[in-house]
């Protein structure tokens, strides 16, 4: 029997950022190892194995060779995901995909693009109305897992438990003048979420780096310099993420800058957006590097 390292395991290979935030409780399936076969109709978990089978033709370059080991591409596990994933956390796990450290994107495992070509090309797979979906919530760019769940939280449409304050991107890149780049010491930096057509960003300040008076400082002095050439931040922390009222007080504070006015009445946003904070790693924030 042929086939390739799929699913959860598949995820553990590539090594997802914080792959235990994405997909929560069933990291402890993630203890057998997923095999998906070609024509084989038949699915079972023996010795540790779990196999899983599909009849249709899967795009080409749909499997990849890993640590020599035949493994799902990460396209094609997004697809296998959306199979075993509910809508928020397969959000969450493109979101990880298509994340890199500031500056450096051909760090991230896969971009968006790849995701919406190799979909569009899996019509009748299992996942795929799944998958079109989420695509619409995920971008490039996030550089850690507090920052995806920050974003999900602002943009996400309030079907799905978000503020519905969409046309955010990660990590806008803003290069500074000489004089302010001295005193920064640098000549570039990068907002966490950027709101482009309105130079508004919002900064994520975990407790891990921005806790000490000296890092409070140098948050003050960025903002002032960037609120100089035109950009006004808003910082969230940590509380504020944690915090349902808090958070909720951040969204409309943000909503109110931006020009927008949040109005919730679809009766599933409650329901939904409990569940978006059961995303947050065991209510305690993660420190990140």
């Amino acid at each position: 029997m042929k086939g390739h390292i799929s699913h959860l395991s598949a995820a553990i290979m590539w090594n997802i950022p914080y792959i235990e935030t994405v997909i929560g409780n069933m990291i402890s399936e993630s203890e057998n190892t997923d095999i998906t076969v070609i024509g084989y109709n038949a699915r079972f978990c023996i010795n540790g194995k779990k196999v899983r089978s599909t009849k249709l033709a899967l795009p080409s370059k749909s499997v990849k060779v890993l640590n020599g080991k035949k493994v799902s591409s990460p396209e094609l596990l997004f697809l296998e995901l959306a199979s075993v994933l509910d809508i928020q956390r397969l959000i969450l796990s493109g979101l990880q995909l298509c994340s890199h450290p500031p500056g450096f994107p051909t760090q991230a495992i896969t971009t968006k693009l790849k995701l919406e070509r190799f979909i569009s090309k899996t019509k009748g797979h299992r996942g795929h109305s799944k998958a079109v979906r989420a695509l619409k919530y995920i971008e490039n760019g996030s550089a850690s897992i507090m920052e995806s769940l920050a974003y999900m939280f602002l943009t996400l449409p309030y079907i799905l438990g978000g503020y519905g304050l969409r046309g955010a991107v990660f990590n806008h890149e803003v290069k500074l003048n000489s004089s302010t780049g001295m005193r920064l010491k640098q000549c570039r930096c990068f907002v966490d979420l950027y709101y482009k057509d309105a130079k508004i960003g919002v900064e994520y300040d975990s407790f891990a780096h921005h806790n000490s008076p000296s890092e409070q400082g140098k948050d003050a002095i960025r903002s002032a310099i960037l609120k100089r050439q035109g950009i006004e931040v808003l910082h969230m922390n940590t509380i504020q993420l944690y915090d349902k009222n808090a958070c909720s007080d951040f969204a409309h504070n943000l909503a109110a800058r931006l020009g927008k006015r949040i109005h919730i009445r679809t009766k599933k946003f409650d329901e939904m957006h409990d569940l978006l904070r059961r995303l947050l790693p065991d209510n305690k924030p993660i420190s990140e590097p």
